[in-house]
Parts: structure tokens; C-alpha cells; sequence
């Protein structure tokens, strides 16, 4: 139990952190209201998780002996968000934007969002260490991991996009819209920096 209850804190405590996938839950939340979001919160947790349990089921041990593999990983994911990011920033709402079915996030790009996340990761390997025993973890508590973080990484995304939702009651006016979108995008780039530079 007592294992149990340390899982679900460093679970809550790494997925409720800021962090790209969060910063794209609140602008999809302020964006499109939290039902369109959701196909972004279920693919990036389950994401996240897979991560977890490929990292679990033996992938720590290449990346260990791989930095190769670890630095194509970082540069890669690391170009993914900054390039949503200039997305982000830069977009605009019109008349027709208001009316747009089909433009939140899928939940394809949002379990891409995870896989190409520096930060997924570095938690992920974290995590995977702490509750390993010389870096092997029996696979019940990795399943017992992977379904508390699972739970939780869904909330605590939720919380996010929920958090949008409030904020996007105040961005009808384009000007507002606008403003918004640059900061967050501007944030969601210098968190993907720090997180990149953590990682090295």
C-alpha cells in the first residue's frame, strides 16, 4: 500500500507540473471547450503510459546504452514542439474559426505529443528507476505503475484543459485571442527549451 501511495505522489507531482503537453491541454481547453480536448487528454496519457511500460519492459536499458538514440529523441521532440508552438502563436480567429469542427487536436497527435516529449521521458525514466530494484521492475508494480498513472496523468491534463475552459470565456474578442495564443505559445516554446537543456 505504502508503494502504492508513492506511485500515485510522483505521479500527481510530475503530470500536474507545467510542461508541453499541459500548456496544449490549456490552449485546446480556452480554444475549442473541454469535450474537444478530451481526444488530447486520453492520447497523451495514453502516450505516456506506453512509454512507461516499453521503458519498464526493458527499452531503459538501450537507451542507457545508447545516448545516441536519447539525443535524436530529444532533438526531434524538441523541433515537434517548438513547431507547435510557432503554431500556436501565430494563429489567429476569424468568423470562420468560431464555426471550425474539426480543428482540435486528435488523439494521435496528442499520444505524439507525449512520444516527442522530452519531458514524457525524463519522467518516465525517473520514475522507472526509483520504483526499480537495479533497474528491473516486476512487471505487477509495473502494472500497478502504469494503471495509477494512467488515473492520475488523465486528471491532472483534465485539469489543464479545464483551466483553459475558464480562460476561454474572456477570449471572444480576436485582440484577446490573439494576445493569449502568443503568450502561450511563447511559453509552451521556452518550456520545451528548459526541458531540452535539463535533458542534456
Amino acid at each position: 500500500m505504502t508503494l502504492f501511495l508513492a506511485m500515485a505522489m510522483f505521479a500527481f507531482i510530475t503530470s500536474l507540473s507545467p510542461g508541453p503537453v499541459n500548456i496544449l491541454a490549456t490552449i485546446t481547453g480556452a480554444n475549442h471547450g473541454y469535450v474537444k480536448t478530451i481526444p488530447h487528454i486520453f492520447g497523451a496519457t495514453l502516450g505516456f503510459v506506453s512509454i512507461l511500460i516499453l521503458l519498464g519492459l526493458g527499452l531503459i536499458q538501450v537507451l542507457d546504452d545508447s545516448h545516441a538514440a536519447t539525443s535524436v529523441l530529444n532533438y526531434l521532440g524538441s523541433t515537434f514542439l517548438l513547431y507547435l508552438a510557432y503554431k500556436v502563436a501565430t494563429s489567429d480567429r476569424t468568423e470562420q474559426d468560431k464555426n471550425k469542427k474539426g480543428n482540435a487536436p486528435t488523439m494521435t497527435q496528442g499520444l505524439l505529443c507525449q512520444w516527442l516529449n522530452p519531458k514524457a521521458w525524463i519522467v518516465s525514466l525517473s520514475g522507472i528507476t526509483v520504483f526499480s530494484s537495479n533497474g528491473v521492475i516486476p512487471l505487477e508494480d509495473l502494472g500497478a505503475f502504469s494503471v495509477i498513472f494512467f488515473i492520475v496523468c488523465y486528471f491532472c491534463i483534465s485539469t489543464w484543459a479545464l483551466l483553459g475552459l475558464t480562460i476561454g470565456k474572456y477570449l471572444e474578442h480576436p485582440i484577446h485571442y490573439k494576445i493569449f495564443n502568443r503568450i502561450m505559445g511563447s511559453l509552451l516554446a521556452l518550456t520545451v527549451v528548459y526541458v531540452f537543456f535539463i535533458s542534456k
